[in-house]
């Protein structure tokens, strides 16, 4: 039992800082919006993440197997990450300085971190591929590969939390300027990760389409 719980804890650990769209929209919002509402994004995506070590969980890995849905999943995740993306890039609203803060409704933020992380495939196909090690090389019972899942995602989402904290704090010291650009930046990451999910697998299989059709 303590070996699951510590494998868990390892296997969080390593997706908490692994550095994808989350993880910056995280930052960003808490700087943004305030510590309730980055606390209110990571709820979100603990929310996704949940929703995939479940479906994982109970054999849903067939779904992977089919081409198609993999073509499907990675269209709309890539589609979604570019306009989240687009709308951080050329926002043209003043952001306001360090003294104040943007508030958002709670259920707006949540949303919004339960879409990021679901339509992000790389989280989609992590997920299974350490459910799939966990049920299999490492051969514990249902009751320890429940246990390693559970403490993952405690890991994962009680970091997420402690990133909004952190980045709350630098809020103080953080001017205007470097918000607006923070905000950029986390929008060319979004577009960047997006249009490489589209311009991979998505158009080999247009590719492919087309000399079908020939």
């Amino acid at each position: 039992m303590v070996e699951a719980l510590l494998k868990g804890i390892g296997l969080g650990l390593m997706l908490a800082f692994a550095f994808g769209p989350s993880f910056f929209a995280l930052l960003q919002t808490s700087i943004k919006k305030g510590l309730a509402s980055g606390i209110t994004l990571a709820l979100g995506i603990f929310a996704s993440d949940l929703i995939y070590v479940c479906v994982a969980y109970f054999g849903a890995t067939q779904l992977l197997s089919d081409p198609k849905n993999k073509f499907y999943i990675e269209l709309i995740g890539g589609a979604l990450l570019v306009v989240f993306g687009a709308i951080e890039l050329f926002q043209k609203k003043t952001l306001k300085t360090s003294e104040a803060i943007t508030y958002e409704k709670p259920s707006v933020t949540f949303v919004k971190g339960f879409l990021l992380n679901t339509f992000n495939p790389a989280v989609f196909f992590l997920w299974f591929l350490w459910v799939s090690i966990i049920g299999t090389e490492f051969k514990f019972s249902r009751i320890h590969i429940l246990v390693c899942l559970c403490s993952a995602l405690g890991t994962v989402v009680t970091t997420d939390i402690l990133k909004a904290v952190v980045a709350n704090q630098l809020r103080n010291i953080m001017t205007a300027a470097v918000q607006l650009w923070a905000s950029r930046f986390l929008g060319l990451v979004l577009i960047t990760i997006g249009i490489n999910l589209m311009c991979t697998d998505c158009l080999l299989h247009f590719f492919f389409m087309l000399i079908g059709r020939k």
